[in-house]
C-alpha cells in the first residue's frame, strides 16, 4: 500500500523533531510558533555541526534551516508585528553570511557567521517585542547523533 508522499514526510518531521506541523494554536501564530520550534531544532544541530567542524553535515543543516527561514518570511503578521518584514531584514543577512562561509569552508567564518545568526535571533525577537525569547549557542547534544565528520 502506497502512502502519499505528503504524509510520509509529515510524519517524518514530527518524528524528527517531536514539533507537530500545525500547533494547537490557530491561524498564523500556531503556524510561526511551529515553524520556530523547527528553526530552533535545525540552528542547534547546525551549530553541533559547526562546533565538530563537519563540513558535509554544515551544508545539510544549512540548508534545512533556509527551508524553514523560507517558510516563516511567508507569515504576513501576528499580533501586529510583521513577521516576514522582520525576518527578511534581521535574519536573512546574517544567515546568508553563514551560508556563504559554509560554501567556502573557512572554518573560523563559520564559526563567527554563526555567531551571527545566533545574535540575528536575538535582535528579530527583541524587534518583534519579544526579547525574553533568547537564543543561547549551547553546546550540549540532546541528539543520538554524532556530529563529527565521516572517516
Amino acid at each position: 500500500m502506497k502512502r502519499p508522499a505528503i504524509l510520509v514526510a509529515s510524519l517524518s518531521v514530527v518524528l524528527l523533531t517531536g514539533i507537530p506541523l500545525q500547533s494547537a494554536q490557530a491561524g498564523e501564530e500556531g503556524e510561526l510558533v511551529a515553524w520556530m520550534g523547527r528553526l530552533q531544532y535545525y540552528t542547534h544541530k547546525l551549530g553541533l555541526a559547526v562546533a565538530a567542524q563537519n563540513r558535509a553535515l554544515q551544508g545539510y543543516y544549512v540548508h534545512e534551516v533556509e527551508e524553514v527561514i523560507e517558510h516563516i518570511e511567508e507569515i504576513q503578521e501576528v499580533d501586529g508585528i510583521e513577521i516576514g518584514k522582520l525576518v527578511k531584514v534581521d535574519l536573512v543577512p546574517a544567515f546568508e553570511a553563514l551560508e556563504g562561509a559554509v560554501e567556502v569552508g573557512d572554518q573560523a567564518r563559520i564559526d563567527l557567521a554563526y555567531g551571527g545568526l545566533i545574535e540575528a535571533c536575538n535582535t528579530c525577537h527583541k524587534a518583534a517585542n519579544r526579547p525574553y525569547i533568547h537564543i543561547e549557542r549551547r553546546a550540549e547534544n540532546p541528539y543520538p547523533q554524532d556530529f563529527a565528520p565521516s572517516p
